[in-house]
């Protein structure tokens, strides 16, 4: 005959505890992705209308193959860090504690369980609702990476036009 194992309230608390914990921590890192996924759309649609007009100023100084592949490269780096951007901030399906399971708590059968057991199917609940959303951050992450890099790059092409231009400013 198997014996179920005693529960330890104070370990069921504890556990609970650091649940909670980690859910906010994991709702903080999505503020914060979020945020930065906006300032990169942000910031980079300015830099694209800057380019925009250096680009046009390049092509009338130079009319070359090179400046204006130059200028397109520049625009594509550019529009795809705002698309990561936007894509890191899509709406995503987050789970949380849903109303049927919330609508169980006023019925005699969740009122009369043990507190550790209430507590531990919380603690169920919540870590089925971090995994998802730890899941939605790493794609959100990777899009920001992504937005971020390609910002450098368009940041560059913008710097290497306004030294052609300069030097053309210049030398003649």
């Amino acid at each position: 005959m198997a014996i179920a194992p005693e529960i330890n309230p104070q370990t069921v608390e504890a556990l609970l505890d650091t649940t909670w914990r980690m859910a906010d921590g994991e709702a903080y890192r999505t503020d914060g992705l979020d945020r930065k996924a906006s300032s990169v759309a942000t910031f980079s649609s300015l830099v694209l209308s800057l380019t925009a007009t250096l680009g046009g100023r390049l092509l009338d100084a130079l009319g070359d193959a090179w400046a204006f592949g130059l200028y397109v490269f520049g625009l594509v780096a550019l529009i795809a860090a705002v698309a990561c951007a936007v894509r890191a901030l899509f709406p995503e399906e987050h789970i949380t504690l849903g109303m049927a399971y919330l609508r169980r708590f006023p019925k005699w059968s969740e009122i009369r369980k043990a507190p550790e057991h209430v507590r531990g199917e919380m603690m169920v609940t919540l870590i089925e609702a971090i995994a998802v959303e730890r899941r939605i951050n790493q794609a959100k992450a990777q899009n920001v990476r992504w937005a971020f890099g390609l910002l450098l790059v368009g940041l560059g092409f913008v710097v290497i036009e306004g030294a052609i231009l300069g030097a053309q400013e210049v030398f003649g």
